[in-house]
């Protein structure tokens, strides 16, 4: 076995509802709010394209053909730039494989998802991390620790799990401060909730900068979580390689045919992002809000520097959240789940 994965964790989504209900000794119904999901599912067209399938027999198709044409003309790109994978977290696993050796670093933040930290690991590769600046990256300090050895930047933009984002000006700059022979990943999984003017557009940035990668995921705001449908717009020349470590038929046909037709259904996904912004501004609302990092997502991160005491309170007033080392990830629900969050967060603080 590889000497490095001694040190490695097993990846853990959180105890189950049953094994919830014995630890805490709880009854009823939860409020699943601890995995960023759409709570309130896909499009009905997705339902209608995956009942519409009668051929499981066969092997889906290993190249994604319809769906990167469906995503090539929604972005105006090139299907030869868009690589689909099965979640993000396979095409984090791709990257990360086929450029990372012993001999370099990569460079993220100490507050962002885990799975960047994970993949160099397992690759031999040093992992330097820079502390969060208010809830955000910090890219002025990446400046200071880029050297010849930085193999890939990882920028989570917004950022799980503080729901903060860097602006289109901080980004730019930092990105002409990089050297075109790093990689620089932007993680955009949560990118349709963001509302702010000054929130940039990876993909619009790609001409101008060939050495980066845009990730964006079906999961979050279109419902498909239980579909893993993730997908990276870059350069060919990166694409070339990645489908070089790529698993044959890594996503299912039912995938496959659930995106397209997630991705047609516009004004489903806007209603749904109008729904979540006008649930995230009542948290901001709150008499509570002093305890709140400023989200532009569909999750809201309490500060506390008593998490599993938050999260057992959550628990016993029936919702799933996500503790964390210096506060609680929540995800927003619908009206009634999120008025359990409220009741729950103002009885703690109070």
């Amino acid at each position: 076995m590889k000497p490095q994965l001694e040190s490695l964790g097993v990846y853990k989504a959180g105890l189950s509802e049953e094994a919830l209900k014995r630890k805490f000794n709880v009854e009823g119904e939860f409020s699943r709010l601890a995995s960023n999901e759409n709570p309130i599912g896909p499009s009905p067209q997705v339902y209608e394209a995956i009942r519409s399938q009668d051929a499981l027999n066969y092997y889906p198709d290993p190249e994604a053909i319809q769906l990167k044409a469906s995503l090539s003309e929604f972005y105006q790109v090139d299907s030869e730039q868009i690589l689909v994978g099965a979640g993000l977290d396979e095409i984090i696993m791709m990257i990360s494989r086929a450029r990372l050796n012993p001999k370099g670093h990569i460079l993220t933040s100490e507050g962002t998802f885990i799975q960047y930290t994970t993949h160099a690991l397992i690759e031999d590769n040093e992992v330097v991390s820079i502390p969060l600046k208010e809830g955000k990256f910090d890219l002025e300090s990446f400046k200071d620790k880029m050297n010849d050895e930085t193999s890939i930047i990882w920028i989570c933009n917004p950022n799980n799990p503080t729901g903060t984002y860097v602006t289109e000006t901080e980004l730019t700059g930092f990105l002409e401060s990089v050297h075109e022979d790093v990689m620089v990943v932007l993680d955009e999984a949560y990118f349709e909730f963001v509302l702010r003017e000054d929130y940039p557009d990876g993909v619009a940035l790609l001409k101008r900068f060939p050495n980066l990668i845009v990730l964006r995921t079906f999961s979050k705001a279109y419902g498909l979580a239980g579909l893993r449908v993730g997908y990276a717009i870059t350069s060919k020349a990166y694409i070339d390689v990645f489908n070089k470590v790529k698993l044959p038929f890594n996503v299912t046909a039912l995938s496959l045919v659930g995106a397209i037709a997630a991705l047609k259904d516009q004004q489903y996904l806007k209603d749904y992002v109008a729904h979540n912004d006008k649930e995230r501004n009542k948290f901001f609302e709150a008499d509570y809000k002093e305890h709140l990092i400023d989200s532009v997502t569909n999750f809201i991160f309490v500060k506390t520097n008593q998490p599993e005491a938050l999260f057992e309170a959550l628990i016993k007033g029936g919702v799933i959240a996500r503790p964390m080392p210096n506060g609680v990830r929540i995800s927003i629900g619908t009206r009634d789940d999120n008025e359990k969050v409220h009741k729950v967060i103002n009885s703690f603080f109070s």
